[in-house]
């Protein structure tokens, strides 16, 4: 076909639409063919053998292709890929059944996906999330109402999992020196959690150290400076990309300024 459209090209006035109307592609790709070169062309009969991507169904295609040609149905199929570990879409995993069986068992009669189960817990489970857990672990205000389901298990998590535990002690401990007044704590914290799995947070803290026990002796706070900060840099994401640097500099004048009693918004105009 490249070569019908360099010699369709030749026999014309030089002109695009016509090659692209007559060979039913697109201007680009018929300048494309147009412009390439004899050696290329030869080249496309003989194409370049590509790696196969690696995919998550990888670990999985000898087994289903045994599976099928045992004759065990689609349905057993699926559940016992889900049972080995497969964490991928579960559609694709239907779609991937149904393509071997199409493709390597013609004569086999694929399960309509509309009769497929779902994955469902008993009545009498409790399921409980791990981001769930650590905010009902973490809360120390007394006004936020916690997860009622998981303070009646909370007992039983706590024995099976030590690291729960360990967790809320920590968090509790440095919740109170921070919002405590005694600065002198802090050392004590590090001592004692420095050769813990948080050793890499008390090494932080560690370089710091001076600044942390500043916020908890001294009432001074830069929480002012950095909600500042903050509000800045949202107005330049929301105005400078588009408005330029003049109406940017009236955003900010106007989101700082406009509780000021000399405020006036003809300046701004």
């Amino acid at each position: 076909m490249i070569q019908q459209v360099q010699e369709f090209w030749h026999g014309l006035e030089k002109d695009i639409r016509s090659v692209a109307e007559t060979f039913q592609i697109s201007a680009q790709t018929a300048r494309k063919y147009i412009s390439m070169p004899e050696e290329e062309i030869k080249q496309l009969d003989a194409p370049r053998n590509y790696k196969k991507r690696a995919t998550i169904m990888d670990d999985y295609i000898n087994i289903i292709f045994k599976m099928i040609k045992d004759g065990i149905p689609d349905d057993i199929i699926y559940f016992y890929v889900c049972r080995q570990g497969y964490v991928g879409n579960r559609r694709s995993l239907w779609e991937y059944i149904y393509c071997i069986e199409k493709n390597n068992f013609p004569e086999r009669k694929p399960m309509n996906q509309k009769w497929i189960m779902e994955w469902r817990y008993p009545e009498d489970v409790t399921v409980i999330r791990r981001n769930a857990l650590l905010k009902y672990l973490l809360t120390r205000n007394p006004k936020v109402k916690r997860d009622e389901a998981i303070g009646i298990h909370i007992n039983a998590i706590k024995e099976k999992y030590p690291a729960a535990v360990m967790a809320e002690e920590i968090f509790s401990s440095f919740h109170s020196i921070i919002m405590g007044d005694n600065p002198g704590r802090l050392d004590e914290f590090l001592e004692t959690y420095r050769n813990t799995k948080i050793s890499a947070f008390c090494n932080g803290i560690e370089r710091d150290i001076a600044p942390v026990k500043n916020a908890i002796s001294l009432e001074a706070s830069s929480g002012f400076v950095e909600g500042n900060n903050n509000k800045f840099k949202l107005i330049k994401r929301i105005v400078y990309g588009r408005s330029g640097l003049v109406n940017l500099s009236k955003k900010c004048f106007l989101a700082f300024s406009a509780k000021r009693t000399d405020f006036s918004l003809n300046d701004l105009i």
